[in-house]
């Protein structure tokens, strides 16, 4: 069936614009991930979802870092962005944007604004950090430099009072606010910079948050909801590109003046809803004043620029150049005439910079000035008539007498050969110099003898290096520290044999693959050799086969004469035996040889963290001391080797008995201390030591005998009515033990103030 001449066409411009049509319906909406992605999401996506409502359009969220968006922005996948302030002057300067159709405004209880600032948080333990001049060559962390108030403004304040980051501070960039509080409250940096609300919002996830940091520079800002160190600033734009259709952007910038404070699309993005665009030049002059993009580039100035600017000292230097030229073009005429006059002059002295003399009869009779630099001569009467050998040692490194080969040369060149090779010279102040010594023949007219031309070139320099090159490659191989040398991207070119020995790897298998390098900090160990220099630390490895193995790795860059990067070189050894014998000596220091428990010194540093810990948390705790009861009868009937194995066994089953928790340790012959954390009650208490007593009691095999021993336990509680230190409450626990032994043994009784020495 045919059909009829403008069916096809309709056909085809139906099937072309179905899909564009459906297409076009949808807008990407990007906003910026200032805290960790699933927040982010949850808190914007019901914004999104609300447009989409109330603009009949497909709304489609997507929360991108910053350099993520301006690498979505240059690729056209985003409609409609939300990004703060220092940032959308950054998008503004590289692409064109039809403007912002709205401000945020942020919403804390009642109260709303459309202004954000900067916060300088740090922990109230840092009596040291109190002012902004004490923030002076800290270690700040930021979530990023383009961020207004996780960075520049705090920045700009710090300038203002004389301290300025960027030439005496250390700034740690972690990408999110949240990684900005948690650095802080890890101590891994002394302070850090975030926005306004966000202390807040997480203060909310996190009620205990706010006892653990402190705000610095702290305003008082009447009717501003938030916590604030700076100065303030316009709130977030939501900005539309150019290609989206007005009707559409007249569509988006309605609905969101429509959003207000009690729809779920705000109160989850924690908004009052979207006030008319803010005046953001405040943030302009802010970004100025620091110098940051966009505004961190000088304008750049083009010849023509130049040129109109300063047209007449160029004419004015054109003209000196042309005298210039001139003059040089009548000097040089004069110079050939000069030439021309003095042609009967020595040909060897002619403006000649290398070295060069005039043998006849084996001896010097003319030569040029550099010849008599490059010997070190006093003057020219020291090296007239002198013979060539008697500037050489008697022997040359062959092994061959200088004087019968410089003869045996000057022979060959006499019959018309030209001779070249490297000799060793000595100077006349006693130096050594390593010449490429030429001699050629030349005859000048109405001479009846020969006459030799000697020239000499200097390569002490490069016999030197090559004397290094071979003693660095004796030392490369023979070393006994691994070293592997790798090219610009870390991947091994050369390995030495004591890294095959210490590896397990051929050197065929080496190379071409990754040096042993910790897995998670391999690009930031080659990182800081690249920008430092050098980068030295310990970690565990393993060879080949498998079996583990601790290195000492130092890996330093290497820089060609251009100071560029062409290779790295690391040194490593094997410091397993070193760190076992370490981790034995620090198990002598603070464990009981015989037990394997905590000895004395543990147990009171143990004690004391236990008590911070319990005053931070309002907690009680329990500090027993246990003495064993008729323990001295079965030493001394089957010995002390019955005795160590009797209190081997009970050390195991007083530990199995306490939770893990718990700390059990022995301070000396029978006795041993227990810290018990988290007491509840009195009654659960009693439970555990009475459990504790019981399986003490509980009879022992040992030397071939059943022995039976049994435990008295004094204990005492913290916090008391007084504050004690560790030894107090050990010297209670023990007074309460001896209240035990005389109440008949095989008990336990509680510390009561009343006893005698409390």
């Amino acid at each position: 069936m045919k059909l009829p001449p403008r069916l096809p066409w309709l056909f085809l411009l139906l099937v072309l614009n179905a899909p564009v049509a459906t297409a076009s319906e949808g807008l990407t909406l990007g906003v910026s991930a200032y805290r960790p992605a699933d927040v982010m999401v949850m808190q914007y996506q019901p914004l999104a979802d609300y447009l989409s409502e109330k603009t009949g359009l497909d709304v489609r969220l997507e929360v991108l870092a910053q350099d993520d968006m301006n690498r979505a922005l240059a690729a056209n996948q985003l409609d409609l962005f939300l990004t703060n302030p220092s940032h959308f002057l950054v998008i503004r300067s590289e692409r064109s944007v039809t403007g912002v159709l709205a401000t945020v405004l942020r919403q804390s209880g009642a109260t709303s604004t459309a202004s954000l600032g900067g916060v300088i948080i740090a922990r109230p333990q840092r009596d040291d950090i109190n002012r902004l001049e004490d923030l002076d060559g800290r270690m700040i962390a930021s979530p990023g430099v383009h961020f207004l108030g996780g960075y520049q403004s705090q920045l700009l304040e710090l300038i203002e009072v004389g301290v300025d980051l960027r030439r005496r501070g250390r700034v740690k960039l972690l990408g999110t606010h949240d990684r900005v509080v948690r650095s802080v409250l890890a101590g891994d940096v002394d302070a850090g910079f975030i926005r306004t609300g966000i202390l807040e919002q997480m203060s909310a996830e996190n009620p205990r948050l706010r006892d653990q940091l402190k705000v610095l520079n702290a305003q008082n800002l009447s009717g501003f909801p938030y916590e604030v160190s700076t100065r303030l600033y316009p709130e977030w734009p939501l900005v539309a590109l150019p290609h989206v259709d007005q009707a559409r952007v007249r569509r988006i910038a309605s609905a969101l003046f429509a959003l207000n404070s009690e729809d779920p699309a705000a109160q989850a993005a924690g908004i009052a809803g979207f006030a008319p665009p803010a005046d953001y030049q405040s943030v302009e002059l802010l970004a100025r004043e620091l110098r940051v993009a966009p505004y961190d580039r000088a304008p750049q100035l083009t010849w023509l620029d130049a040129f109109h600017q300063y047209r007449f000292w160029v004419i004015a230097v054109g003209l000196l150049l042309a005298l210039l030229l001139a003059s040089s073009v009548w000097l040089g005429r004069k110079k050939r005439q000069l030439a021309t006059e003095q042609r009967r002059l020595r040909r060897l002295i002619l403006s000649w910079p290398q070295p060069m003399l005039m043998i006849r009869d084996g001896r010097f009779f003319d030569f040029n000035r550099a010849a008599v630099e490059l010997l070190r001569c006093p003057s020219d009467d020291f090296v007239m008539g002198k013979a060539v050998a008697s500037f050489m040692p008697p022997l040359q490194p062959d092994g061959q007498a200088s004087v019968a080969r410089t003869d045996n040369v000057m022979e060959r060149v006499r019959g018309g050969v030209v001779e070249s090779g490297e000799w060793v010279f000595e100077r006349a102040d006693g130096s050594q110099l390593w010449a490429d010594m030429t001699m050629a023949p030349i005859h000048e007219g109405g001479e009846q003898d020969n006459v030799i031309l000697c020239a000499l070139y200097d390569v002490t320099r490069r016999k030197q290096a090559e004397q290094r090159q071979r003693l660095a490659a004796s030392v490369f191989e023979h070393a006994r520290e691994a070293i592997f040398i790798t090219d610009e991207h870390g991947m091994v070119i050369d390995v030495n044999g004591a890294y095959s020995s210490m590896i397990g790897y051929s050197r065929a298998r080496a190379i071409g693959r990754l040096p042993p390098l910790p897995l998670e900090e391999g690009p930031g160990i080659l990182h800081t050799a690249r920008e430092r220099g050098f980068w030295a630390g310990e970690f565990e490895s393993k060879r080949a086969d498998g079996k583990g193995l601790t290195l000492a790795l130092t890996v330093s860059r290497v820089l060609d004469e251009r100071d560029t990067l062409t290779h790295f070189v690391g040194i490593f050894s094997d410091i397993s035996r070193l760190k076992e014998q370490e981790n034995r000596l620090r198990t002598m220091a603070h464990y009981d040889a015989l037990t394997q428990l905590p000895n004395r010194s543990l147990f009171a540093d143990r004690l004391q963290q236990t008590m911070a810990q319990a005053r931070r948390q309002d907690d009680h705790l329990a500090v027993a001391f246990i003495d064993l009861d008729h323990f001295k009868p079965v030493n001394d009937a089957f010995g002390h080797g019955a005795g160590d194995e009797l209190l081997v066994e009970v050390a195991s089953r007083m530990r199995a008995t306490l939770r893990e928790e718990d700390t059990l340790a022995r301070l000396g012959g029978d006795e041993f201390a227990a810290i018990i954390v988290n007491v509840q009650d009195r009654a659960n208490l009693e439970n555990l030591l009475k459990r504790l007593l019981a399986e003490i009691a509980e009879p022992v095999w040992v030397a071939d005998h059943m022995v039976e021993v049994s435990g008295s336990v004094g204990v005492t509680l913290y916090p008391q009515a007084v504050e004690l230190d560790g030894d107090q409450l050990l010297r209670q626990a023990d007074q309460a033990m001896y209240r035990a032994k005389q109440a008949g043994r095989n008990g336990y009784c509680l510390f009561d103030a009343g006893d005698t020495g409390a």
